[in-house]
């Protein structure tokens, strides 16, 4: 059942169950999409045992000395690995992250340039599969939401995945937000935040969290909760939606609190097209001109990294 529309409590993030009927599914997806960008997803069909052990993987992970994660470390050449200093709108973010490429989802170093092999800790024999197990369950889980996003908007089921045919660069994120701040004394003070407000780049983010909160997202003008439902996934679409919809589906601003009182962690999985795959809108007139995404991820990415200049967003292709 659907909690929390638009029309029943427009103060409460939607709960969807994806065990309901197909239709009514699709209805409170495309409802949700228009209103929030954000739902909870239950019913989802993901292993229990498969989500618990992967939680503590990433515990394991980010409990490890920090002599040993900063050895697994990113550049700008391999995106993938560990990083405490993350930047969001150019300000760096109180937390720690270890990306797992697009390797997961078969990329082969010829699909793009957007390459890398990630460094898995040798320490933790079961987190390679373990990870790689959860991000083809969230692949699944995506493309079957893709479908239902399609027909809400009035087009065949299979409209969008064209998109990510072959090898497309969704990848999973694991993050850390400690109380104190893990990056060292050579970096950028923190702004006060764990997530400074963004949206996403993607098309879809499946995110599995502890059970703390701190998620929170800008609707109407006000900072609101997105606080974990139990059992639940917490699903936002991001800017390729927004384009696809022709606005009829925002992206929605997000950010996370600063941990003070206690840690929290969370496993973000970022569906995104093929490098090659280039988005416009579903509907005419266009609002935007053609996005090439392999562009758009390169640009995003180095605005995370380190601060090369404004950040790219999806108001840069306007038509």
């Amino acid at each position: 059942m659907l909690q929390g529309t638009a029309g029943m409590d427009d103060q409460t993030v939607p709960i969807i169950d994806l065990a309901a009927p197909s239709a009514q599914v699709r209805d409170q997806l495309a409802r949700a999409c228009a209103d929030w960008g954000f739902l909870h997803l239950v019913g989802h069909g993901l292993d229990p045992a498969l989500l618990g052990a992967v939680m503590e993987e990433a515990r394991g992970l980010f409990a490890a000395p920090a002599t040993d994660k900063r050895a697994l470390s990113r550049s700008r050449d391999n995106p993938w690995g560990y990083y405490d200093r993350e930047l969001t709108k150019n300000r760096r973010d109180k937390k720690e992250i270890f990306d797992i490429g697009p390797d997961v989802a078969g990329l082969r170093p010829s699909d793009d340039a957007f390459t890398g092999a990630t460094p898995f800790p040798a320490w933790r024999e079961t987190f390679e599969p373990t990870a790689r197990a959860y991000a083809a369950a969230c692949e699944s889980l995506c493309l079957s939401l893709l479908r239902d996003i399609s027909l809400g908007l009035g087009a065949p089921a299979e409209a969008l995945a064209p998109a990510f045919e072959g090898a497309h660069t969704s990848f999973l994120r694991l993050n850390h937000y400690p109380t104190q701040d893990p990056a060292g004394d050579d970096a950028p003070e923190p702004a006060g935040l764990g997530i400074h407000h963004h949206t996403d780049a993607g098309a879809i983010t499946i995110l599995l969290t502890d059970g703390v909160p701190g998620l929170q997202v800008l609707k109407d003008g006000v900072w609101r909760a997105v606080d974990p439902v139990t059992g639940g996934l917490i699903v936002n679409v991001g800017d390729m939606i927004q384009v696809w919809s022709n606005d009829a589906y925002q992206a929605p601003l997000h950010q996370v609190l600063a941990m003070e009182a206690g840690e929290r962690f969370s496993l973000a999985y970022f569906f995104n097209p093929a490098y090659s795959a280039v988005i416009r809108p579903l509907q005419a007139p266009a609002r935007y001109r053609d996005l090439p995404w392999g562009e758009f991820r390169r640009r995003r990415a180095d605005g995370d990294f380190a601060d090369y200049g404004a950040e790219v967003q999806i108001s840069d292709y306007r038509a």
